[in-house]
């Protein structure tokens, strides 16, 4: 199940530095430069508190907490008004005030006071008279007011909502403030507001400090110091496992166009990656059509030797199937093996048929050969070899897992019929 960081807090038409002051107060804090781009990407019911400023004639959900700064102009999806002539609640910015002399009402809610009477203190001090604010909105308090008691800034009471609590009911509150220079400070005591209120979208209250790591223990700097610790290991752990990636992506088309075709590959591409496999288990591997003329007869694929085995040599014809393995081809083999026994006046140590079934399905799901491919092997004194189960020998012996001595001995001393090694090393994960 997700986890879900609160307060959810959507920062609409505010600037970086603004958006960077708010980010450590919120649980997720997410960004839009106007409230219809957020909306195609977010949801009002998974939104506890939206931070806007300059929009003109946007609809809020009254389900969400919201503090304006500076120019508004906004309606609500509720409604006032008597029949017929009903319309949505609102509230704007009217620049049209002259009054310049300011007042924090005695109604003005604890955790603003102090804030209030600083920003009526700075307004109070502007060439400009300030903006006033108008809304339909009845149920609000002002925290800043003119002579005549026009709101400069303004606290409002929202529609209450239901709860998940049996019986419970939250109420979302609005905060409507001027242009302000501590962004920050407001934000802290409007969701402080917003926990009293509306505990299911702000849960928690805001910490009290704005820089606690100022105001560390020692015991909270070792651990926030452990904790930097690991995200730098943790920044340095992502960057190398990317780039180890890109080594294994790189690494992972080299082996299939090599070595790893002995998996899925037919004719002169089997042939060639049979011969390297084969090599790097040891035995000295010999092409046999290669310097082979138009007048000599067509022999086995490949041809092998042991450097420490004088005398021992097999024979090896090589076989990509797309289905299962077609048996008759023993003929082609017997006619090789009587070949060499004609010229080398006596059989080979060793005739391999290395196969390579269903080539064209995952190595992982093919089926076993079945007791046909071993008695036709059998008849004909071949070894049958999967391709798939000499490329796991391999892996295992280039992995420094097996010694490839044990690989090359379970195949000279393999009985005819289908081959099976003697190791039981698991293959490479």
């Amino acid at each position: 199940m997700t986890t879900v960081k609160r307060p959810r807090v959507a920062t609409i038409g505010l600037d970086s530095g603004q958006v960077e002051s708010l980010e450590p107060l919120c649980g997720d804090c997410r960004s839009a430069v106007l409230l219809d781009d957020y909306l195609v990407r977010h949801s009002w019911t998974e939104t506890d508190v939206m931070v806007s400023t300059g929009h003109h004639e946007p609809t809020v959900d009254t389900s969400v907490n919201l503090m304006t700064i500076g120019y508004s102009d906004f309606r609500w999806k509720d409604q006032f008004g008597g029949s017929g002539r009903r319309r949505p609640q609102f509230a704007s910015t009217d620049a049209g005030n002259t009054e310049r002399e300011l007042r924090v009402p005695d109604a003005c809610p604890e955790p603003y006071k102090t804030l209030a009477a600083e920003l009526a203190r700075q307004l109070g001090q502007a060439e400009e008279p300030p903006d006033v604010i108008a809304t339909s909105r009845r149920d609000r308090t002002a925290l800043i007011e003119t002579t005549s008691g026009l709101p400069v800034a303004l606290r409002l009471a929202l529609p209450r909502r239901l709860t998940d609590t049996k019986g419970g009911s939250s109420r979302p509150i609005g905060l409507l403030l001027p242009e302000v220079s501590n962004l920050s400070a407001w934000f802290r005591a409007f969701l402080y507001d917003v926990h009293k209120s509306d505990p299911d979208r702000v849960p928690h209250s805001p910490p009290r400090l704005a820089q606690l790591s100022d105001w560390y223990t020692p015991q909270e700097q070792e651990l926030a110091d452990r904790i930097s610790k690991i995200k730098s290991d943790i920044g340095r752990l992502t960057a190398e496992q990317a780039e180890l990636k890109t080594e294994l992506d790189a690494e992972r088309m080299r082996a299939d166009n090599g070595i790893r075709r002995i998996l899925w590959a037919n004719g002169d591409d089997l042939v060639a990656a049979a011969q390297e496999v084969l090599s790097g288990l040891g035995f000295n591997v010999r092409n046999m059509d290669l310097g082979r003329s138009e007048s000599e007869p067509k022999r086995e694929d490949l041809r092998l030797t042991l450097p420490d085995h004088s005398g021992w040599e097999a024979i090896v014809e090589v076989k990509g199937y797309t289905n299962g393995t077609r048996t008759n081809d023993t003929r082609q083999i017997r006619e090789h093996r009587d070949l060499y026994i004609v010229e080398e006046s006596q059989p080979p140590s060793l005739t391999i048929w290395l196969a390579n079934p269903f080539r064209t399905l995952d190595p992982s799901s093919r089926p076993a050969p079945d007791p046909n491919v071993q008695e036709a092997a059998a008849n004909i004194g071949a070894v049958y070899v999967p391709a798939s189960d000499l490329y796991r020998q391999w892996a295992l012996v280039a992995a420094d897992r097996l010694e490839a001595d044990c690989v090359v001995q379970s195949l000279i001393n393999a009985d005819p019929g289908l081959w099976k090694p003697r190791s039981k090393v698991p293959a490479l994960s």
